[in-house]
């Protein structure tokens, strides 16, 4: 791409550059499933299921139960009352078996369970973050929030529903508090039921022209991973930077967590 900066005075104004995306240190959680019972891996595959089912009084659809495979190849529609229907699932079956074999034996969700692949220990899905718990430590100077890299931006404001009944001059204070002492607040997020985590990155924003101010949230992919080949100055070598601790996930139901300050 090119950049014309005529204004600035400095010779050519036209800079000829190129571009690199700029990831944070956020891992996505590698995993694989296994038979709970055996420890042998399995796959998820869409296959076709047939049920079968009754008709009720006004037409809908009572009495459904799955048909089993072998019964499948020999009907295809049941006696008297009951009717077939077919429709695409996804199911867990044995990989080496479907893979090197062609053979699906299939193995019920029930005893599936998901393992890290790094450390093969079984892990549980985060749930959706609906309190948000700034620890101690998780008070970050203001001028650190460049460092993150940001998935996405939410407005904050007080709930002022009956049930919960939020004054909307607390939340003021709180931002006013944390513009005043230069502060952001860092927190574990999780957008939804998963195995991935966000860093909440919480802090006031006061517009210069007019004074209003927001309290804003960001979802953090964590700190930036500035490349150094990148690196606009030529620097001595120096010994390498000790790398940002990792989140990893464990079995725990209330996950513990590092969150990238």
């Amino acid at each position: 791409m090119s950049i014309n900066l005529p204004s600035l005075g400095l010779g050519s104004v036209e800079y000829h550059l190129r571009a690199a995306k700029v990831h944070g240190e956020l891992r996505q959680v590698e995993f694989h499933r296994v038979d709970a019972e055996t420890g042998r891996e399995v796959v998820s595959r869409e296959v076709p299921k047939l049920y079968r089912y009754k008709l009720g009084p006004n037409g809908e659809r009572q009495d459904y139960r799955e048909i089993p495979y072998e019964e499948s190849k020999e009907k295809v529609r049941y006696d008297g009352s009951d009717l077939v229907s077919a429709k695409n699932e996804r199911r867990f079956f044995l990989k080496d078996e479907l893979e090197t074999e062609g053979k699906w034996i299939e193995v019920p969700p029930s005893k599936v369970v998901d393992k890290q692949t790094e450390d093969d220990e079984e892990i549980q899905p985060f749930e959706r973050t609906t309190k948000i718990e700034v620890e101690s430590d998780g008070f970050v100077p203001r001028e650190r929030v460049t460092e993150f890299k940001f998935k996405d931006f939410y407005l904050l404001s007080a709930d002022t529903d009956k049930k919960v009944r939020e004054s909307p001059e607390r939340v003021r204070q709180l931002a006013r508090h944390l513009l005043d002492k230069q502060s952001t607040l860092v927190a574990f997020f999780s957008l939804g039921r998963g195995y991935q985590y966000y860093t909440a990155v919480i802090f006031p924003y006061e517009r210069s022209s007019d004074g209003k101010m927001w309290l804003l949230m960001g979802l953090s992919e964590g700190v930036l991973q500035l490349d150094e080949a990148w690196s606009l100055e030529a620097k001595p070598e120096a010994a390498e930077a000790e790398p940002l601790p990792i989140a990893s996930v464990r079995k725990k139901k209330t996950p513990k967590v590092t969150i990238s300050k």
